[in-house]
């Protein structure tokens, strides 16, 4: 990389740099997400560490970051799976620091869950059940004792009082889950269980994070009567989330600007066929194309 590269990519990275991770979420607070945002508050103020369990893409992300943003904390997370090892949330040393500083903290970097102990963040372990038993036990001092030991380090830390832990899961049927063990689990005090929310609810989620397009009613209920039948369906096996329903949404609206045409049903069906394709997935031998010309000839009439 030459030199010019060089000072071009920090010039990019200044440009872009973000400052605070936390961001004002778009979250329409009714129903389902209100009752779990006052639980999740109470929670939170009894010393109780909550969990979330949920389908895909239900919000529950969305939901722990409007949280941590109206605490006004720093805000970190990590989405759990065979790849995370326990130095993923607590830290490793940098090799090249190693070199200048020794094995101290000045060339240790600390993991994401680490730095919510220290600095009395909001910590999302998001996709818990996802994780493996061993990684989990590494975050079970700091969630029952409020101390994180860094063992590269030989040391003790105390984490900050404001420190909170929020586990999001899938629900347990879901594949590639495993039982969450009973320490982690006994940790956990509050549990709340989301769902997809009701047509109603999802299209003003739909409209509120598509502010820039003008959908008719009836166009914005057609969309959202395509996602309920997927999810209503026995052939599918992870439906379409909340992001696809905003997707579709905002698809529909900028090919019907570019071709300056009004939506009908037909740019529905062209548009729900892109975006659904891989959006969701389908018990084994169902053919996903045949499956969604139904979806569409009984919602819309076109296929």
């Amino acid at each position: 990389m030459s030199k010019q590269q060089v000072t071009e990519f920090s010039k990019l990275i200044e440009e872009s740099k973000i400052e605070d991770i936390r961001e004002e979420v778009n979250l329409v607070l009714e129903g389902q997400y209100k009752y779990a945002y006052e639980a999740m508050m109470d929670a939170y103020n009894a010393g109780l560490f909550v969990g979330l369990v949920g389908p895909v893409g239900c919000g529950k992300t969305a939901l722990c970051r409007k949280f941590a943003y109206d605490l006004n904390q720093e805000f970190y997370w990590v989405t759990f799976s065979d790849l995370v090892r326990p130095s993923t949330l607590i830290g490793s040393f940098d090799p090249t620091l190693v070199f200048k500083f020794g094995f101290s903290p000045d060339s240790y970097i600390p993991g994401p869950f680490s730095l919510a102990a220290l600095k009395g963040g909001v910590f999302l372990a998001n996709e818990l059940n996802r994780g493996d038993e061993y990684v989990l036990n590494s975050m079970l001092d700091t969630m029952e004792e409020r101390r994180l030991y860094i063992p590269q380090l030989k040391t003790w830390l105390r984490a900050k009082d404001k420190f909170y832990v929020i586990a999001a899961m899938n629900p347990a049927e879901l594949r590639g889950t495993r039982k969450l063990p009973s320490a982690i689990k006994d940790r956990i005090k509050v549990w709340i269980h989301l769902g997809y929310p009701p047509k109603s609810l999802e299209q003003k989620i739909m409209v509120a994070n598509c502010p820039e397009y003008q959908l008719s009613a009836l166009t914005q209920e057609k969309i959202i009567e395509i996602m309920t039948q997927c999810r209503q369906d026995h052939a599918v096996e992870r439906p379409p989330s909340l992001r696809t329903s905003i997707g579709l949404a905002r698809f529909v609206s900028q090919r019907a600007q570019r071709l300056n045409i009004q939506v009908d049903n037909k740019l529905i069906a062209e548009s729900a066929r892109l975006i659904l394709q891989d959006s969701i997935e389908l018990r084994p031998g169902t053919d996903a194309e045949q499956f969604i010309k139904n979806i569409l000839t009984k919602v819309i009439g076109v296929s």
